[in-house]
């Protein structure tokens, strides 16, 4: 940090909240390596769905980063309950009590 046009007295000033969010943020590569690793992922999973047979699943990004995605895009998983309960409730005249025990 002190190459990037800070001082030794800069850095002391940072509260330990802050100094723990850069260090964090360098740690994690938040600063640069997500786009890369979501560059390079795209890429690839754009030349395997190019090399792939007609009949085979496509790649998508989550496929390749695998746990890494999960990391940076943070999506919640849905089990297949959970599908189902959002595809019924859109049905008319839909009504939770039904299906309370």
């Amino acid at each position: 940090m002190i190459f990037n046009g800070h001082t030794t007295q800069d850095i002391d000033a940072l509260d330990e909240a802050t100094m723990n969010e850069i260090m964090v943020m360098y740690a994690d590569g938040a600063l640069g390596n997500k786009s890369v690793v979501t560059g390079l992922g795209t890429l690839t999973a754009g030349v395997f769905n190019y090399l792939r047979t007609k009949d085979s699943q496509t790649y998508k990004l989550k496929d390749i980063l695998g746990n890494v995605y999960q990391y940076y895009y943070n999506e919640p998983e849905v089990t297949a309950s959970d599908s189902l309960l959002v595809f019924m409730s859109q049905a008319q005249g839909f009504s939770l009590d039904k299906f309370k025990r």
